[in-house]
């Protein structure tokens, strides 16, 4: 399964990333945008800025799902890539819980399609939505999300996005109060995670939270995420 993930900073920080992102994709990619974790009045320019910030690749098309109760997986086999855009973790998995999306993803993920989720697009692919409160401007939940579960798409990994030096015991707590490890990100950080292995290709490093402690992964360097649970 491959999948990067972004803290969810300016996209000044993102040119290492984004260039990772293209390197996976073929000529005239399709490239599907699910904007539904920020407001309404900015989708159309999300898909603009998404357009720009990959503006060295010639897409054949960026469609935009404003309603995932209407994607089939028709419309996911037209697709070489998704990007899932940042916003409020809670309303996005609120759109995500009242349709089959999570069954399209997997399969879409299994059969070699990329999946690339920025701040909030990046949290609910984990296992834990407890991890988008941290920090002094963490999302709040104004919605009927009450189950935190995530989409578990990277075992029992939880995302942290936004991360911050200081939220080092917030984050250790809940890694030991739940027991899910816990990668996070700074604003100017992305990892990319095929299946369990994970490198760091942003401009700072990742960190890694476990119940055994933590570890700092720099950029440019990986780590098997199944045998550090080990």
């Amino acid at each position: 399964m491959k999948m990067i993930l972004t803290g969810g900073g300016d996209s000044d920080h993102f040119r290492e990333m984004d260039d990772h992102f293209i390197s996976l994709l073929g000529p005239n990619p399709r490239l599907l945008f699910i904007p539904l974790a920020g407001d309404h009045d900015t989708w159309d320019r999300g898909r603009q800025r998404v357009r720009q910030t990959f503006e060295t690749v010639q897409f054949q098309s960026i469609d935009m799902c404003l309603d995932l109760s209407e994607l089939e997986w028709e419309d996911l086999q037209r697709a070489d890539a998704i990007y899932l855009d940042g916003g409020n973790t809670f309303q996005l998995m609120e759109s995500i819980r009242e349709t089959h999306f999570y069954e399209l993803l997997h399969r879409f993920l299994f059969q070699g399609g990329v999946v690339n989720g920025d701040s909030a697009g990046a949290i609910v692919l984990g296992s834990h939505l407890e991890t988008a409160h941290f920090g002094d401007e963490g999302d709040d939940n104004d919605t009927d999300v009450i189950s935190y579960q995530g989409l578990n798409l990277l075992g029992s990994w939880a995302i942290h996005c936004h991360y911050k030096p200081d939220e080092d015991q917030e984050i250790q707590e809940f890694v030991t109060q739940y027991g899910f490890p816990v990668i996070a990100l700074a604003e100017s950080c992305g990892v990319y995670i095929d299946d369990y292995q994970l490198w760091c290709i942003g401009e700072t490093p990742a960190k890694i939270f476990h119940p055994r402690g933590q570890r700092i992964i720099p950029p440019q360097q990986n780590l098997r995420l199944d045998l550090f649970m080990r």
